[in-house]
């Protein structure tokens, strides 16, 4: 018994040992001078230099100058069409964790623009972030560095500070942190997408402040400005802009707010199934308008 569970320990350790080791990212490398790509393997990368292998161990890296390469082109790495698949079905969870493995396996490249590993850390983070697990987003968002990505996601890099925020707004000094960053942002050229997720961040912090009309609007912009890109961050705002119409005591007196409540029911409906419990009486039909009442 004692030897078979030191034999199982040794295997897991051995697991252990294996996983912490990076992958070699396969690529497509052309240095100046020369007409034909390589096609292999970058082991890693710095400042100063690319080190590229034929093998797919690593074995034998040439360490070649920044300056000396023209162009270098990744290879979609094993497992990443899968985690996509994932992502786009809506499997947040799952995707995830594809995306966190190979985060880590191609580690050692981050150096590099738009690596697959840095690419499949944003990935992460964005599906952390529909799933709601802030802590776990603010948690593995400082593995997300600017170096291996181009401009067009620095942006997106400084958002998920904001949402890493979310894991933590129990007092109003957390509160009012939040809403610095997205005063911040606001001085960001941002695409519509990047837009849409500044303005729910800022719907979060006007709810925790108790502003619930300045947070409606909020969240009203975000799946009017991003429906069809990112449909997991629309749900998420037209659930909560579904709650907080519930949640208002004379929203039965006030007509066009209740129509704006039914109208955005009706639409939640019909694109993603049944309702928040506290914004079920949306759904049914409007009372009508008394014929007696002026206008």
């Amino acid at each position: 018994m004692k030897l078979r569970s030191l034999l199982v320990f040794g295997a897991s350790g051995l697991a252990l040992c294996v996983s912490l080791v990076a992958k070699p990212a396969p690529a497509e490398i052309v240095i100046k001078g020369q007409n034909v790509a390589e096609t292999g393997f970058v082991t890693k990368a710095d400042s100063a230099k690319i080190y590229f292998s034929a093998s797919p161990t690593g074995k034998n890296a040439r360490a070649y100058p920044r300056k000396l390469v023209e162009r270098l082109t990744f290879k979609a790495p094993d497992g990443w069409a899968e985690a996509e698949e994932r992502r786009l079905g809506g499997k947040y969870s799952v995707a995830a964790k594809a995306y966190g493995k190979i985060a880590a396996d191609y580690r050692e490249v981050e150096a590099i623009e738009d690596n697959y590993g840095s690419l499949a850390r944003l990935q992460q983070l964005a599906c952390l972030r529909n799933l709601g697990n802030y802590t776990e987003l603010a948690k593995k968002r400082p593995l997300l560095k600017k170096i291996g990505l181009s401009k067009k996601y620095h942006n997106q890099v400084e958002l998920f500070v904001g949402w890493g925020a979310l894991s933590k707004l129990n007092t109003p000094a957390e509160v009012d942190q939040l809403e610095r960053l997205v005063s911040d942002f606001r001085e960001m050229e941002m695409v519509p997408e990047q837009l849409a997720q500044a303005f729910y961040l800022s719907g979060v912090a006007q709810e925790k402040k108790g502003n619930p009309g300045k947070a409606l609007t909020d969240y009203h912009r975000v799946f009017t400005l991003d429906f069809g890109t990112d449909r997991g961050l629309s749900k998420m705002a037209m659930e909560t802009a579904l709650k907080l119409y519930a949640a208002e005591q004379k929203i039965h007196k006030d007509r066009q707010r209740l129509e704006e409540a039914h109208g955005l029911a009706a639409v939640f409906v019909k694109v993603f199934g049944k309702v928040p419990s506290e914004a079920a009486r949306f759904t049914k039909p409007l009372p009508p308008l008394d014929s007696n009442k002026p206008e």
